[in-house]
Order: structure tokens, then C-alpha cells, then sequence
């Protein structure tokens, strides 16, 4: 470090260090000048350690393991540690370790008795590997934090677990084998589980867990002791630390005077609990480097020994203290493991109250905030010969053992010297204990076996502590900005000022310090934060302990009322205690290590939102004095800087908190007096504990508009609400539900301010033009305060239009006695809210200027059958308009369109769930609350389905009936019953037409047909299920006697039904209604785009649990496509595509078109609907339902049904390229391209189940014959069905193995295109059922092409016999009711072409199977 020197001195990390007695002792601190600011001081019995900026370790002193006496002012550079990154240093009584960043631990040194962690000779630094053994596999451990005694060493891993290794008892270890060369783990198991530590403290022979720091070896043959300050698992954020400290005020010999100014952390360690170790303090010996022998550990189990024969452990505890001390004490044998923690559950410390106040604010720690937990414990165990120890004797301790004297005090640092012992708390107060020859514990008593306050000047708050052989240092906060050193001990010279002192050391008989120079006032300022900060939390302390705690006793006494009040003062009062504690532990701890750490980490700065919260809470006025010190930080820093901008920050919040504060205080003063001024019956209504007055008008000043002469007016502005008093009358107005707005002056001079409120308005007059202003700007900040703002009020007339309140209603109305909570817009409910009236009826929806209108649901309830009423839907001026679900009370439920609170278009009516007697379901049209129109009636208890025309609730006009029987009806209905010419038919098809009069009664002319084909013809009477009369002419059927064809044109289905086009318009008009039209095509597509839009956005954003797919889905649909551009086979996939997304959402209009008309599809054809005869009605329904009309008016460019879409106009590029081309493609548009697709799988259900039950006979034929004849073997087959020897194929392929074909094969020839004929079951339009037919002819192709020349082309006679064969091996069930639909539905345009013609072969096999001769 030499050729450093000449650089320039840092200006922060000075060390200053000097000798406290014996021959070389120093006068006071001397500077070591270095160039490179120091961050960390560790000091043994004769030696030192510096850590420096950038990792670098530096050794001075008696190097005995060297041979090597280096001064500190130039110290020797550790170079086997370059590159290593060391954040920690520590220095035993003649060793030394290092700690890297990456949690490695170095040790060099003496090592006789295993203390450097190897068994080898270590003059240089060497790694020392921490391994856990008790996982599998092995895993080395990161270790956090170093301690070292004179022949023993601790670390502390990030798991928070001990580690030792060395000799003595000090190791914590159950073993009589030493050394311990390598490190292994201190356990202590208690009630909730293993210890957990959090810092460590080594002296010579024992050890505290807490922070670490280490001192000197003691040169007796004693051995050391330990202390470990450890958390509780389930810690509870408590309290902050105060140290304590002594000023040296001249210089003594004897009896020192002690005084406390204020102290630092001398370990810049960021854990709050740290870990120590001892050395004995005594008379000083020759160094001796011999192992610890076994004797001593001898001695230790004897003393046990002896004390298991009383009842009480043996003590030798101070006899003035034994009595204050004995309820404390534990009750443990010395050096054996404690049965666990004297706070096994959760608990309120003894010092503060046990009841409600401050306990249950007293908020628990949570993970990551950046603050210090300070529920700590301290821990010892070790040499206890001087009572170091602090269990109240002067026994060993083989184990730790929890010192009880501090649980509950807040201790934040400990610190251990040869014998002697200090504890320093977050109130600022120092404990000690342990030997006092030389005045070190800052008290006259000699020696203290348990902690003991140390007796402080007043003023003096300490921070940091450290212990020596025989001297202790203190820092503290005094008078003044700098911190103030304290010295303990025989020390004979003035200790003078040093600056801005971060940490002290001690070590032996030397001791050291690290200062600051006050950079651009950033030290000064982070200083004064800090010391403000500990002051006003001893001030919290002082105020608890001698003020609430008391008060606690005697509260109840004074009603429920003041208790309530007192215990909700004392949570608030406990909340900014407890934080405003371990904020200034964690300044404390900012201290330490002020040059490593940047201003703008900070919790002040970091947690803004949680200080702010909590000053608010309590309502202490502390934010000024938090921006005072942010003022100076910031002012440290140049203005473009981070931590000038995040400092300026910070304080303008801070600064803004304090100006409220302030303000609120003034209120509270204002309306004390004028509670205090007008106090009687008149104004003891209007007294609240919240309540603060703004403004009143006692002096006339304002009043209401047009006021009689001798009306007396007076208003009065509260924080929460007007109140006008008319004599003793009170009108209380809440701000949350008051609008103003000023008046503009005219010609009559009024100063006029409009008040508008939900259920009135009134106009207040002021005298002056200014008292307006000042009543204007006054309502203008309540109302900004109440309503969330920062109450400095807005531009008039503007402050909160719109916003969210609640109110009860009391005036007459449709909202009489409701109570509404949600939006609000100039004095009237709008936007989204919930409105509920005394008798139970609830709305929550929305509103729209005093009105329900938007989506809402409402409970409206029934008092005849105890049950409420309920409605999901839209609602429009107040009224249930559009659509929506009612759940009846009774039990029905109908789903469709309103009108003005009725039931208007299309709608489905469910009910008889709740009634046994009677069920039903009718879906259709509705006029003005009843059926009419066309709909379809199921009356499931009757067994019987109605679809027809409706009037006025009554069946009436044209319609079906059918049975659960197999009954089929369709002819005129009249007054709810048959009426007019009708046709009926059975299920075993005798078919009667003639004239009914009621419900299945025939009276008049009429044709009966019987199923054998007989007639009888006449006048028909009687009820069709009990007996008919008939008077007419019998006729059978003569063999070749011609079709009587008026007969048969009498009995032909369909004549009397609502032909399918006019069936289901109530459903298309409800989506153009939803599309904005008028009717069909009558609206704006511009208008019918953006419903669109708005319809899909408002649907997402009121449905939060949609899936990631249908969110993207939804977004997709957002997106308004190009819609008036001509159409060309270029555009048309986009615009299909968004038609198939717009069709499977049902929150798009034709989403929901689509999902309605597969539901009424059902209702009608499925259960009774299953009946053969409606077929054909079923079919027509198909066609009708595709309409494709919607979607031309979205997409204007598409053409009618049929019509051609061109290609897209060539480039003139293309143009030129292409001149010589002829045929340009073409694409046809028809409705079973574009909506079939979609309609079809969904409808195809109750579809095919027609066909089948149509197609029963001709398909129980068909089946028959295919059993049978596939019974042959293939070759046999082929040899019936005419195939030609050259396409019998010789080969098959089995798992890609040739295999000859013989004449038992069976399966064997056409494999593929027999599975690929049987995939048409599978599918569900004609379109594709075509393509698996053209797919089957192009495997058949293929499998037939090796065996003929290349030329070969297909006949029809060739062709049929081998595709029969391809039919017959597929087994297709069904194949009749596959043919009828493809005939029905398919495409006009492809019946005549290649599909067609394919088609037509697959209907000629299935009418050859049924005809073939199986004999």
C-alpha cells in the first residue's frame, strides 16, 4: 500500500486507530492515512485486518504465523485473496478470515487447536469448505457472516445455521474430542422446531449470537464464551433500537462517569441479529498457541454434575440483584441444551400493553420490505467465569441458552469483549454484563452476572457498540450533527471529536474507528435523518411507557364510547411506533456501510406509499420533519442525477403529507370552537367524531333564493355534508351527493350559487361577490376531499360530474326508500350501480339519466309463493327492454326479447318445473306479452307438439300437431281447436282428410285411406282415438285401375303447414335489431359495424374468465374487416373466415342467430318432433334457416345465392403476360358453401334421425342383404357381382408384407377405398359426404391402375359391378338415409357435373343391393 500514498486521501472510509493502556497507548485516535477508503476494520489480540474499496484485504501488526511486524500505516496486501471479491473480514485472537461474495470462507493464521478450519500449517489464506453432510447428496454450504475467537471460529450460513470448528466448550458442539477440524453445525432444537441464528459474535471463549464482531483472546488459560441473538420464527415487527454510550469528560484513573449522546452500529452488517464471541479478559500472559486441553471440559461437566443435586441450578449472581432478577432467570442446568424459547408463542412484550392498543397494531414483518424484524433473542454459551454470559452465574455453557433478562428489550447489536458483554437495543439504551475491573460495563458494580442498564447522560442515544479486552467504545447522538465517541475503560486522555464516525472496533487492547468528511452535505444530512429518526422513536417509547400503558387501566371506566376511541388511538400510535423503530434501525445500519450503499435505497424513498399510510393513519404531523431531511439529501446531489430526481420526490409527497396534516389539524381546532360556541339540543344532532366544520354562514351571508322576509336560513359546510337549519329544522345534504355550479351574474346582481342534489335543487344567494367565491371554492374542496382528490378544489361547476356515491332516497317516486350505491352524473344515477328498496326488490346494472337502461339484473319478490322473482337482461328508460332470461317465481323462465316490460318477438317460455301436474315448453313469437305468431308448443305432459300459428295466446290458423303415439295432424286451428278442413294420419298410415270441429273430432264430409290401400269415402262424425261413424261408399283398389289423383292430392302431407320461410322471422328479426336495422336490410352498415364492435368489446369486458382462445377470438372480431370493397376470389377466404369466427361466437349477432336457430331446429324436431311425416318440413326449415342475407348486408359485395365472384382485376403488368389466356376462374357463391357448413353438423342430429325413421322399410332390406352377401369370400363376391377377372387384385399388403390373395380371402381386396367409403358417416354436409365418395373413386383408381395400362378409362360397366363391391364391403348402416340427404341438400350446381355423376353411381349400388337376388 505503499505506492499508494501519494494518491489523494479518500474522503470517506478514514480509519483512525490507537491503543486504549498499556505502554504503547495512544493520547487519543491518530488518522492512518491510506488511499483507499476503508470499509470494514477487524482487529485481534496484536494484529488487524482492513477491508478496502474493491474487494482488497490489507494485514497489519504482530504477524506471528509470518514472522512479520507490519505498522498500520502501511499494511501488508493479501495477494492470494486478488480477485476474490471479499465483503467480510474478521480477526481472532492470532488467526485471521475472509469472507467472498460468493459465500467462500478463507482462514489463515495459527492454527494449533484446529481454529483456521485445516490440519495444516496456514501462513497464507486458504479456503475453508463448509459442507452439509445430513443432505443427499452432500452440497457445500454459503456462508453469510464470520466470527473468530482466540482458538475457535463461527460462521453463519444463509440458512441461517451456526457453524464452529476449533476448541473449547465456545464451539456450542456436544463432543470432548478437540480439535474440531472441520466446521459443523451448532444445533439447538426447541419447541417450534431448530434454532435459526441470525448474526454471531465470538470473544476468546464464548460466543453470542447476534451481529457479528469478535474480541480479543483472553491470555488466560481460560476459555472464551458465546452469545447468539436469534429470531423467532414467527417474529413480530416490535420495536427499534437505541444504543448506549459514555463520554469520557476527563481523564480517570478509577470510577469512570458514563453519559449516553448517541451511538452507531460499529458492524455494517445488513441482518439485524447478530452473532459474538468473547476473549477473557484478566491479566495479560505470554501468547501461547497450544491446544485447548480436556480438562477444561472436565471441569465444566463437574460443575454440572454438582448442580443437578440441588433444585436449582447454582448461582453466583450479584446479591444486590438477586432478588430483581429471580423471576427471570432460567431454570436450565448450566451447559445443557434448552428446552426452547421463553416466547413459544405468539405474545405481546412486557413492556408494552396486553390489551387491544398497540399490540394489534404492531404489524408483523413482511417479506421484502426492507426493514428490520426486531423480535429478537439473545443467545450465549461458553466460559461464563466473570458472568459474561448473563444467566446469573458464573458457570460454563456447553450449549446456547437464551438470556431472558433480554427477551422483549429489542436488542439489535451485541458485543463481546475478554469478560465482558454489551447488548445495545432499538430504544437506544446499552446493557452490560460480565466483568468491570476496569469500568468497561459503565456502571460501579463489579462483577454482573445478568444485563444491566448502563447509566447514560441524558441526550445521549447510542447506535453502535463494540467491546475490548478491558474497554468498551460507544457512538452516539448528541447536541450536535456528528456523532459523539464513548469510551469505557481505563483510558487516561480526552477522547476528542473525530467527524462524521460510521462504526467503531475493538480488539484487544487497540481500538479503531471509520469516519466520513461530509461530502457536499449528503454525510451531515444522512446523519441528522438518523438521529431525528432515533429521537422521536425513544420519544414514542417514553410516550407508550409512561402515558398509554397507564391509561390502559382506567379507560374502561369512562364508557364504551372513549374506549373504543382510546384503543383505536393506541393501534394507530402502535402502527407509526413500530415503524418508525425499524426505520431508524435500518438508518443505523445505512450508517455502517453509507459509502457501499446508494442514497435512493433508502426505505424512505423505497416504501414512500407505506410511510405515508401510516402518518396518515395516525395522524401525526411527522411528514415534515422526513422532508426537511429529504430537502438536504437532495440538495447534496446535482439536478439531472437519479438520486436527485428520486429524493425530490419523496420529499414532495412527504411535504404534501405534512401540509395536510396541518390542515386537518386546523380544522379540528376551528370546529372544537364551534362546537364549543354553539353547543345546545339544535346543534347536538349534527355532531360526529369525523365531522369537521368548513364554513358557516352565522353572519347572514348567505341565504336561499327566494326567501320570505322573516325565514330565518342558516348553512353550515361540513367535510361530509351541507346542513341547512330553517329554526329547528335540519335538511342534511352529503357532499358525495351534491353538485354545484355558480350562477352567471346578470341584470339583477345576484351572487348566486346552484346546488344540485338527487331528489332537489335549490339556488343559495351571497352578499358580496367575494363571500360567493369563498363559499364556491370552499364546496369546491370538500367535495375534492371527499371525493379522493387533495382538496384544493377545481374549476367551478366541474369538480366531479361524474362519480360513485351511495344514497337513500326519500322523497316520493319510483326510488322511494331505495338506497343506491354506484354511479352518478350531475345529480342523477348513471353508469353502473345497485339500487335496493325496503321490500326486497334489488337492481344492479346499469343507469342512464335517473333510469335503469343497459344490462341489469333485478330481484323482485313474490310474497304469495315466498319466492323472488329475477331478471338477467337489458333494460331501456326504466323499463325491461330487449333481451333477456325472467325466472318466475312460479317456476317458469323465459329467455327472449321485451318491449317496454313485456314480452315482445322472440322468446322461449319453460315452465311446470316447479308443478308436477303440468309441463311445458313453447318457443316463438310474442306480441305484447302473448303468443302470436308462429310458434312451436310442447306439452310434455300431454305427449303432444304444436307448430303453427299463434293469436292472442289461442291456437290459431295453419299448423302441425303430432303424438307421442305416432299421430300427425296439420290442418286449420280456430279459438285454440281444430277447426276446418284437416289431414291425419296414423302411425300405421291410415290417413284421414276431412272437416274437423274440435280436437280430434271429424263432423262432415270426408276420405278415409286405409294402409292396405282400401277407400272410404263419406260423411265421417266422432272423436278420431274413441270411434268414428261413417256413412259413405267403401272402395277397394281394382289391379291396374288408374290414381284417383284428387283423391291422393286430398291426402298429400304439407298442404296446411306455415310454409318454412314464414316460420322463424321473430328470430332474424331480433338480429337485425341487433345488427341497428329496422327490419331486414332497413339500417346504416357503417352504424351495424360499429354495434358490432361496441356489442363484442362491452361482452369481454364484463366476462373475465374467458379463456385465453376465445379472448383472442373476441379480439379478432373487434376488428371491423373491409366490408365495401368488391368481392373477388382474392378477398373472399378472409371474408368467409371471419364469417365462420363471427358464426361459433354467440356474442356476435350472427354468433347468436346461428346458436337460436339450431335451438328452435331442436325444440321442433326433437322428443314427439321425431316423426317420419315431417321430414320434408324438416328439410324446407334447413333451406329456409340458411339465409345468407345478413351477411351480404355486412358484406355488401357479396353476390345473391348462385351468383359468380370474379377474380381480382389483373395488374396491367399481368395483363400484358396474360394476353394470350382465354379462361379466367371463377368461384359460385350458394348458401351451402357459405352457412350450411355451419347450420349442418348442428343440426344434423334430429335431421338424419328423420331420414332414418323415413328410409326404416327400404333400409331393413338393404341391411339384409348386405349380411348375407358379405358372407362370401372375396373372389366369390367379385365372381356374383360380374367383376371382370382383370381387376380382381392377386397381392395384399399386410403391415407393408406382399400377400397372395386366395379364394378364402376375405377383406383382402380394396382395402383402402372400402375404409375410405366408410368415413361418410363421419360426416356431416353433402359437400363433404361428395368428397369422400370422389375419394373412394380415386382410391379404387389407384389400386386398379397396376394391373391396366396407362390409358385405361372407366365405363359405367366396368365402373358399377366393382364400386357395388367396394359398397357392399364397406357395411355402411344407414347408407338410404346418407343418400336422401345428399340428394336433398347438396349443391344445384355440381348435380349435373363429375360429383354428381359419382353420386349417382353410390344411389344405383344401394337400390341394386336392395334388389339383388341372394339365391
Amino acid at each position: 500500500m505503499e505506492n499508494e500514498r501519494a494518491a489523494t486521501p479518500p474522503e470517506r472510509g478514514l480509519l483512525h486507530i490507537w491503543q486504549s493502556t498499556g505502554p504503547t497507548a495512544h493520547l487519543g485516535p491518530e488518522r492512518v492515512l491510506l488511499s483507499r477508503p476503508v470499509l470494514q476494520a477487524a482487529l485481534g489480540e496484536h494484529h488487524g485486518l482492513l477491508l478496502t474499496q474493491g474487494g482488497l484485504v490489507y494485514s497489519f501488526g504482530e504477524l506471528l504465523w509470518r514472522d512479520l511486524s507490519v505498522p498500520v500505516s502501511a499494511p501488508v496486501l493479501e495477494v492470494s485473496l486478488l480477485g476474490r471479491m471479499v465483503v467480510r473480514v474478521a480477526a481472532g485472537g492470532f488467526h485471521c478470515g475472509a469472507l467472498s461474495e460468493q459465500g467462500n470462507v478463507y482462514m489463515w493464521g495459527e492454527n494449533t487447536a484446529g481454529q483456521c478450519g485445516l490440519n495444516q500449517v496456514t501462513p497464507l489464506p486458504c479456503p475453508v469448505s463448509v459442507v452439509d453432510n445430513d443432505v443427499v447428496p452432500p452440497a457445500v454450504v454459503r456462508v453469510v457472516d464470520l466470527a473468530l475467537g482466540r482458538e475457535h471460529s463461527l460462521a453463519l450460513s444463509a440458512q441461517n445455521e451456526l457453524w464452529a470448528w476449533g476448541s473449547g466448550c465456545q464451539l456450542g458442539l456436544v463432543t470432548s474430542t478437540f480439535p474440531v477440524w472441520r466446521p459443523q453445525k451448532v444445533r439447538v432444537y426447541l419447541s417450534a422446531g431448530e434454532c435459526l441464528y441470525k448474526k454471531i459474535i465470538c470473544s476468546v471463549f464464548s460466543v453470542y449470537s447476534s451481529q457479528v464482531a469478535c474480541g480479543n483472546p483472553s491470555e488466560k488459560t481460560e476459555r472464551g464464551h458465546s452469545v447468539t441473538e436469534r429470531e423467532e420464527p414467527f417474529a413480530v415487527d416490535g420495536g427499534h433500537y437505541c444504543p448506549l454510550g459514555v463520554e469520557l469528560t476527563e481523564a480517570m484513573t478509577g470510577e469512570v462517569d458514563i453519559f449516553l449522546d448517541g451511538v452507531s452500529d460499529g458492524s455494517h452488517r445488513q441482518c439485524v441479529y447478530p452473532l459474538i464471541s468473547h476473549s477473557n479478559s484478566g491479566v495479560a500472559v505470554p501468547y501461547s498457541s497450544s491446544p485447548v486441553c480436556l480438562e477444561d471440559v472436565r471441569l465444566c461437566l463437574e460443575a454440572e454434575n454438582k448442580a443437578l443435586q440441588g433444585q436449582k441450578s447454582s448461582s453466583l449472581t450479584n446479591i444486590n440483584q438477586k432478588g430483581r432478577v429471580a423471576a427471570n432467570r432460567r431454570r436450565s442446568l448450566p451447559g445443557t441444551p434448552t428446552r426452547g424459547s421463553p416466547r413459544r408463542r405468539r405474545r405481546p412484550c412486557a413492556c408494552r400493553p396486553s390489551s387491544a392498543g398497540w399490540t394489534q397494531g404492531a404489524a408483523p414483518e413482511e417479506a421484502g420490505d426492507g426493514l428490520p424484524c426486531l423480535e429478537t433473542e439473545v443467545w450465549s454459551w461458553g466460559r461464563g467465569s466473570e458472568g459474561q454470559l448473563g444467566h446469573g452465574d458464573q458457570l460454563a455453557r456447553l450449549q446456547p441458552l437464551c438470556i431472558k433478562p433480554l427477551t422483549g428489550e429489542e436488542v439489535i447489536q451485541v458485543a463481546a469483549g475478554s469478560h465482558h458483554s454489551l447488548a445495545l437495543t432499538a430504544h437506544c439504551q446499552v446493557y452490560s454484563w460480565g466483568s468491570n475491573m476496569c469500568g468497561q460495563l459503565g456502571h460501579v458494580k463489579s462483577p454482573v452476572t445478568v444485563p444491566q442498564r448502563a447509566k447514560l447522560s441524558d441526550g445521549l442515544r447510542v447506535w453502535d457498540v463494540s467491546a475490548g479486552q478491558s474497554h468498551s467504545l460507544l457512538l452516539a447522538d448528541g447536541d450536535c450533527v456528528q456523532p459523539v465517541l464513548l469510551y469505557c475503560g481505563q483510558q487516561q486522555e480526552l477522547v476528542s471529536s473525530m467527524g462524521y464516525i460510521s462504526s467503531v472496533c475493538s480488539g484487544g487492547q487497540s481500538c479503531a474507528l471509520l469516519a466520513d468528511q461530509n461530502v457536499m452535505g449528503f454525510i451531515s444530512a444522512i446523519h441528522e435523518l438518523a438521529s431525528r429518526e432515533r429521537q422521536f422513536y425513544c420519544w414514542l417509547s417514553s410516550v407508550r411507557k409512561l402515558l398509554l400503558t397507564p391509561l390502559q387501566s382506567v379507560c374502561p371506566a369512562l364508557g364504551e364510547s372513549c374506549t373504543h376511541l382510546f384503543f383505536s388511538l393506541c393501534e394507530s400510535f402502535g402502527r407509526l411506533s413500530v415503524l418508525i423503530g425499524r426505520h431508524s434501525t435500518s438508518l443505523s445500519y445505512f450508517l455502517h456501510d453509507v459509502q457501499g450503499r446508494d442514497v435512493i435505497s433508502l426505505p424512505l424513498l423505497t416504501h414512500t406509499e407505506h410511510f405515508v399510510d401510516v402518518y396518515k393513519d395516525g395522524g401525526f404531523v411527522r411528514g415534515k420533519v422526513s422532508t426537511i431531511k429529504a430537502v438536504s439529501l437532495f440538495l447534496s446531489f446535482p439536478q439531472l442525477t437519479t438520486e436527485y430526481q428520486t429524493l425530490h420526490q419523496g420529499c414532495t409527497q412527504y411535504e404534501s403529507l405534512s401540509l395536510s396534516l396541518l390542515r386537518k389539524k386546523k380544522e379540528a381546532e376551528i370546529t372544537f370552537l364551534f362546537w364549543k360556541t354553539h353547543s345546545g339540543k339544535t346543534t347536538e344532532v349534527l355532531r360526529l367524531p369525523q365531522r369537521r366544520l368548513v364554513c358557516d354562514c352565522s353572519n347572514r351571508s348567505l341565504t336561499l333564493q327566494n326567501a320570505g322576509r322573516f325565514s330565518n336560513h342558516w348553512f353550515m359546510l361540513f367535510n361530509d355534508a351541507l346542513v341547512h337549519t330553517q329554526f329547528s329544522t335540519h335538511h342534511i345534504y352529503p357532499l358525495t351527493c351534491l353538485w354545484v355550479k355558480p350562477v352567471t351574474e346578470d341584470s339583477s346582481g345576484l351572487y348566486a350559487i346552484k346546488i344540485t342534489c338527487p331528489e332537489e335543487s335549490f339556488t343559495l344567494v351571497a352578499t358580496t361577490p367575494q363571500e360567493k367565491n369563498k363559499w364556491l371554492r370552499s364546496i369546491n374542496q370538500a367535495l375534492d376531499q371527499v371525493l379522493g382528490g387533495g382538496g384544493q378544489g377545481s374549476s367551478p361547476g366541474v369538480t366531479g360530474i361524474s362519480r360513485t356515491a351511495s344514497y337513500t332516497f326519500s322523497g316520493e317516486g319510483r326510488f322511494k326508500d331505495a338506497q343506491y350505491t354506484g354511479g352518478w352524473l350531475a345529480g342523477r344515477v348513471h353508469g353502473r350501480g345497485t339500487m335496493k328498496w325496503p321490500d326486497g326488490r334489488t337492481y344492479s346494472g346499469n343507469f342512464k339519466n335517473g333510469l335503469e337502461d343497459g344490462y341489469g339484473e333485478c330481484l323482485i319478490p313474490n310474497k304469495v309463493l315466498n319466492k323472488p322473482d329475477s331478471y338477467q337482461g337489458h333494460w331501456r328508460d326504466g323499463k325491461i327492454h330487449g333481451f333477456g332470461k325472467y325466472k318466475y317465481a312460479s317456476g317458469e323462465v323465459y329467455e327472449g326479447c321485451f318491449s317496454d316490460g313485456q314480452r315482445h318477438g322472440y322468446g322461449m317460455l319453460s315452465s311446470g318445473k316447479l308443478a308436477k301436474k303440468s309441463s311445458s315448453v313453447f318457443i316463438g313469437h310474442w306480441v305484447n306479452d302473448k303468443k302470436t305468431g308462429y310458434g312451436v308448443y310442447d306439452d310434455i305432459t300431454r305427449g303432444e307438439k304444436y307448430m303453427g300459428l299463434w293469436l292472442d295466446e289461442q291456437r290459431h290458423g295453419s299448423a302441425v300437431v303430432v303424438t307421442q303415439c305416432g299421430v300427425y295432424y296439420e290442418g286449420s286451428f280456430r279459438d285454440n281447436k281444430m277447426s276446418g278442413p284437416g289431414l291425419l294420419v296414423s302411425d300405421d298410415d291410415t290417413a284421414l282428410h276431412g272437416e274437423f270441429t274440435d280436437d280430434w273430432i271429424v263432423n262432415g264430409k270426408g276420405v278415409l285411406s286405409l294402409a292396405n290401400g282400401d277407400c272410404l269415402e263419406g260423411m265421417f262424425s266422432g272423436e278420431w282415438t274413441v270411434g268414428l261413424k261413417v256413412v259413405g261408399t267403401y272402395t277397394k283398389p281394382v289391379v291396374d285401375e288408374p290414381d284417383n289423383k284428387e283423391r291422393n292430392c286430398l291426402l298429400r302431407l304439407g298442404q296446411y303447414v306455415v310454409p318454412a320461410a314464414q316460420r322463424w322471422l321473430c328470430v332474424f328479426d331480433e338480429c337485425w335489431s341487433r345488427l341497428g336495422c329496422d327490419g331486414a336490410g332497413r339500417g346504416e352498415r357503417t352504424a351495424a359495424w360499429d354495434k358490432i364492435a361496441v356489442t363484442i368489446t362491452t361482452a369481454r369486458r364484463h366476462s373475465p374468465d374467458l379463456s385465453r382462445s376465445q379472448t383472442k377470438v373476441l379480439e379478432c372480431l373487434e376488428f371491423i374487416p373491409q366490408h365495401g370493397e368488391p368481392v373477388n376470389t382474392a378477398n373472399y377466404d378472409n371474408i368467409r373466415k371471419y364469417l365462420i369466427k363471427a358464426c361459433e361466437t354467440p356474442l356476435h349477432p350472427l354468433g347468436w342467430l346461428v346458436e337460436t336457430l339450431v335451438t328452435v331446429y331442436r325444440m321442433t324436431y326433437v322428443g314427439v318432433g321425431s316423426n317420419r311425416r315431417l321430414l320434408r318440413q324438416a328439410v324446407q326449415e334447413v333451406t329456409s334457416l340458411n339465409n345468407i342475407n345478413c351477411c351480404r348486408f355486412l358484406f355488401q359485395g357479396l353476390p345473391d345465392d348462385g351468383g359468380i365472384i370474379p377474380d381480382p382485376p389483373p395488374s396491367p403488368s399481368k395483363s400484358r403476360h396474360n394476353s394470350n389466356s382465354i379462361e379466367q376462374g371463377v368461384m359460385v357463391v350458394c348458401r351451402s358453401s357459405l352457412l350450411l357448413p355451419l347450420l349442418l353438423p348442428r343440426l344434423y342430429p334430429p335431421l338424419f334421425t328423420l331420414y332414418c325413421l323415413q328410409e326404416e322399410q327400404e333400409e331393413a332390406q338393404y341391411w339384409d342383404r348386405i349380411l348375407r352377401l358379405n358372407k362370401q369370400p372375396d373372389q366369390s363376391l367379385l365372381s356374383f357381382l360380374g367383376v371382370k377377372e382383370k381387376f380382381w387384385p392377386v397381392w395384399m399388403s399386410i403391415l407393408g408384407e406382399k400377400k397372395q390373395i386366395v379364394s378364402s380371402s376375405k377383406d383382402a381386396c380394396f382395402v383402402s377405398a372400402v375404409e375410405t367409403l366408410q368415413q361418410i358417416s363421419t360426416t356431416f354436409t353433402p359437400s363433404d359426404k361428395l368428397f369422400v365418395i370422389q375419394k373412394t373413386f380415386d382410391e379404387l383408381t389407384q389400386e386398379v391402375k397396376p394391373m391396366l395400362d396407362d390409358n385405361f378409362l372407366w365405363c359405367m360397366d366396368d365402373l358399377l359391378p366393382l364400386f357395388l363391391y367396394v359398397v357392399l364391403r364397406a357395411r355402411i348402416r344407414n347408407l338410404g338415409a346418407e343418400v336422401s340427404l345428399i340428394e336433398d341438400l347438396m349443391d344445384p350446381n355440381v348435380q349435373h357435373g363429375e360429383l354428381g355423376l359419382m353420386f349417382t353411381t353410390l344411389k344405383a349400388c344401394y337400390i341394386q343391393i336392395q334388389q339383388e337376388s341372394i339365391t
